[in-house]
């Protein structure tokens, strides 16, 4: 995989991708069509669907479009979807009322949303379906993942098709959010180190932090980036590459070429104009497309009151529709079926919602 598959690719990419996927924030700063505003008869229809899936019964966990029926808002949210999957690999739905609601009734709303979408993955080992976003006082030096921390994450990619943020509260200060089009990352490193592209298509060894599926190794190996059915996808997770390098004396050494590749990316990153900001509101869902987009954060400060520290629920997602990718992607997310993969599963993993943490 690590010499075969990379020339196969390299022979036959694209010098650029074109379309609505590569994009530059300063071409989307002043405008506000990727911000969907939902109406008041959405929202009804929304908490009426809520009220459905309580009647049922069912745990969170078992949430479907059947338990959840959305009737007028199923086109809309089929027209997001394909925003995520086709068009600029990101929307912000703004506006639900969370500051009315439970817990329990905002994660049922979220999720029921999700689940129109795809199905839902683990977020992590522990088989959490909805993810807590917010500090818990873990070190990233002790093995933690960052959305455990108040520290900035640096430009990255989920694994798993679809991420979804839901802002409960923000911070007091930072926390800011910024995406980033991987294609329009691509299309630079191409023009500017074309040298690289090799690199750019062989695999980087990376941390699983500990979350280890059977019979795999601590780390898994893909490229940055993947050329498959006409199709690029990116997957850049840098401090979990570095490491790897540092705590896996057995996983393959970084070329000298693989670095300069990380470092033009991450360069390419902070010129002023490429990233897109976004300030999370109560009530906003972020959904990013992880083949076309990279996430980061800035590093924040709390309120001193505990009910008020910044929380996001996350959700992975995988969309029937999504794109064909190769099999090494089942190194990390399992398999490569459309609809029913992405996600962490480790031994004794049992899939769960927890609300409380």
């Amino acid at each position: 995989m690590r010499t075969s598959q990379a020339i196969n690719a390299v022979g036959s990419i694209p010098k650029a991708i074109d379309g609505p996927c590569a994009w530059r924030g300063s071409d989307l700063a002043q405008k506000s069509d990727w911000i969907v505003h939902w109406t008041s008869a959405q929202v009804v229809e929304l908490e009426r669907a809520a009220e459905h899936f309580a009647s049922t019964g069912l745990a969170l966990e078992n949430i479907t479009p059947e338990s959840f029926p959305l009737q007028n808002l199923s086109s809309l949210i089929g027209g997001q979807l394909q925003e995520l999957l086709h068009g600029r690999g990101f929307v912000m739905l703004r506006g639900l009322p969370i500051a009315n609601w439970s817990i329990e009734k905002a994660a049922t709303i979220y999720m029921g949303i999700g689940r129109h979408m795809g199905s839902l993955r683990s977020s992590n080992g522990k088989g959490h379906l909805l993810g807590h976003v917010r500090d818990q006082g873990a070190k990233v030096e002790a093995g933690a993942r960052f959305y455990q921390t108040n520290k900035k994450l640096d430009y990255h990619t989920d694994s798993a098709d679809i991420v979804g943020l839901l802002c409960l509260q923000k911070a007091k200060q930072g926390g800011e959010s910024f995406i980033a089009s991987s294609m329009a990352v691509y299309n630079e490193l191409v023009k500017r180190r074309p040298d690289l592209i090799p690199a750019m298509f062989t695999p980087y060894p990376t941390d699983r932090r500990g979350e280890v599926p059977e019979g795999r190794d601590p780390w898994f190996e893909i490229p940055i980036f993947n050329w498959y059915h006409g199709e690029l996808s990116c997957v850049y997770l840098r401090h979990y590459i570095e490491e790897a390098q540092r705590r896996f004396p057995n996983a393959p050494r970084l070329t000298k070429e693989q670095v300069e590749v990380m470092d033009l990316i991450d360069a390419i990153l902070q010129e002023p104009g490429f990233p897109l900001q976004m300030a999370f509101e109560p009530g906003d869902i972020q959904l990013l497309h992880n083949h076309q987009i990279l996430h980061s954060r800035n590093d924040f400060e709390n309120w001193p009151e505990p009910e008020r520290h910044r929380h996001l629920l996350r959700l992975w997602i995988a969309p029937p529709s999504g794109r064909p990718l190769p099999d090494y992607f089942a190194s990390r997310w399992g398999n490569v079926t459309p609809g029913d993969r992405g996600g962490i599963i480790v031994p004794g993993t049992k899939l769960s919602v927890e609300l409380g943490t």
